[in-house]
């Protein structure tokens, strides 16, 4: 039924529209490329679980590489020999001999799955690898050596005896019982003389729940009830400077032999640590006491090193998309603000959650395309990518920096926005420059607007816009009352 208006429901609702497009103009996303078709062929085929590795997702379901490509597992190719169809008798099939079947694994139990209609969505297992995978059937049944190792770690300067390891951990603390949680706890770090905090290395105590850590030092000094593990969001202004992280995937982080940042005397002698527990089946007896071990040398290096963030946080991701595109750019005035001199950036990376499909990070300059300084084609949150930049990458005032995420939805059944839950999803791209003291700490989009425009930090600035739209509500609920 159509409503008719009044002509001073009419001026006050362009009143309204005109706050909108002052406040958030529509967002230009666009599908592109297309991507690995089979996972939609299946019931959860995005979302299959890892059968050692908690937290990780087996991208390539059909095969014995987890990423996808050569040979098949029982499971691809019995789906192979079914015409890469899911059907009645592949559903009923037990693939890999563990005694589920294929439909009970993968969320199908009744075998009536259509396309992006699974009927469970937890309790996932895989259907192409025999799982307790160390019991005595399945270490026959597995005829392929399946990688359950997190990954080592090695850095230049670890061993060296003038290297100090300074572990720091969570007390252990109960995992509240709901799909996100973001806690925070501040520790002290040697303050005895300067140092150059130049590699970090998880301290994983609960697999299951841990999503990602990061280490902020603090120039402000915190509330006291973060001296022990408290509930906190993606930002806390007392300690906002990046120093450090971990996420699923990494075995650790590792600079560059001339690149450090500079902590200890006279710098950052508290940190706060941050840890995202991803709890999606809401279980109530878990608890964690993760953390993470810095490596600090007095040797100081060449280079002092800052984090700048870019990206984009203005993300409605529809439902059913092979390849849907967004941009967050670091637009020329920003750098033009921020930016004392030029900055050279030593490594960069990409975070998305689980639909995130490629990404790449763009450097213009007058309007032209000077650098993709990379491009993965092939983005997967399990395993995250570092790229290194020897010689380091200028970047100059002037230029402008592109944050490029595509993202593949077949998999889920309503839009998918940003949010701090592995279930929403993010677009930001990480990098490390040097010299510190010429850079900014981040330069992130809400559409067209980014952290330049008087919004503060990249979380307060969403907040703003939060804000923008829920008094937007307000104003039309008055025009249409």
């Amino acid at each position: 039924m159509l409503q008719s208006f009044s002509a001073d429901q009419l001026t006050m609702f362009e009143v309204c529209w005109q706050t909108l497009r002052a406040a958030l103009f529509v967002s230009c996303l666009t599908a592109c490329h297309g991507y690995n078709i089979y996972e939609d062929r299946i019931p959860n085929g995005a979302s299959v679980p890892h059968p050692c590795k908690p937290n990780y997702i087996w991208g390539g379901v059909g095969h014995e590489n987890v990423l996808g490509g050569g040979a098949r597992n029982p499971f691809g190719i019995a789906f192979q020999d079914a015409g890469n169809t899911w059907t009645e008798a592949l559903c009923r099939s037990d693939s890999d001999g563990d005694g589920q079947s294929n439909g009970v694994e993968l969320g199908d139990p009744n075998c009536v799955w259509t396309s992006g209609a699974a009927e469970l969505t937890t309790g996932l297992s895989h259907p192409g690898v025999c799982e307790p995978t160390d019991s005595d059937l399945c270490l026959q049944l597995n005829s392929w050596e399946i990688d359950c190792t997190i990954g080592d770690f090695t850095c230049d300067g670890i061993g060296h005896p003038d290297t100090t390891n300074w572990t720091i951990t969570f007390d252990n603390t109960a995992v509240p019982a709901q799909e996100t949680t973001y806690m925070c706890q501040i520790f002290d770090i040697p303050d005895d003389q300067v140092y150059h905090l130049f590699a970090s290395q998880p301290v994983i105590d609960n697999p299951y729940i841990m999503h990602h850590t990061l280490v902020y030092g603090c120039t402000g000094t915190p509330p006291s009830t973060y001296n022990s593990p408290s509930s906190c969001g993606m930002y806390l202004e007392e300690c906002s400077v990046m120093l450090a992280g971990w996420t699923v995937g990494s075995p650790g982080e590792c600079q560059r032999s001339d690149d450090g940042f500079l902590v200890g005397k006279g710098h950052f002698t508290q940190v706060m640590m941050e840890h995202h527990w991803n709890n999606p089946t809401s279980a109530s007896n878990y608890f964690d006491a993760s953390g993470i071990t810095l490596f600090l040398t007095p040797n100081l290096r060449a280079n002092n090193l800052a984090t700048l963030i870019t990206g984009q946080e203005d993300l409605t991701i529809p439902a059913g998309e092979s390849a849907f595109t967004v941009t967050g750019t670091c637009p020329k005035d920003c750098l033009d603000q921020k930016l004392e001199n030029t900055i050279y950036i030593t490594s960069a990376h990409l975070h998305m959650h689980y639909l995130g499909s490629s990404g790449r990070i763009e450097q213009w300059r007058d309007g032209v395309l000077i650098n993709t300084w990379f491009d993965e084609s092939s983005y997967s949150y399990d395993y995250p990518v570092s790229n290194v930049f020897d010689p380091p990458i200028p970047l100059l005032k002037g230029d402008e920096v592109k944050t490029i995420c595509t993202y593949k939805s077949t998999s889920k059944d309503e839009i998918t926005y940003y949010g701090e839950g592995t279930s929403d999803e993010m677009c930001y791209a990480f990098m490390n420059y040097y010299p510190s003291e010429n850079g900014p700490s981040e330069c992130v989009s809400w559409d067209e607007f980014t952290t330049c425009d008087d919004f503060g930090s990249a979380n307060q600035f969403s907040a703003s816009i939060f804000l923008l739209v829920g008094l937007l509500g307000l104003c039309l609920m008055g025009t249409l009352v």
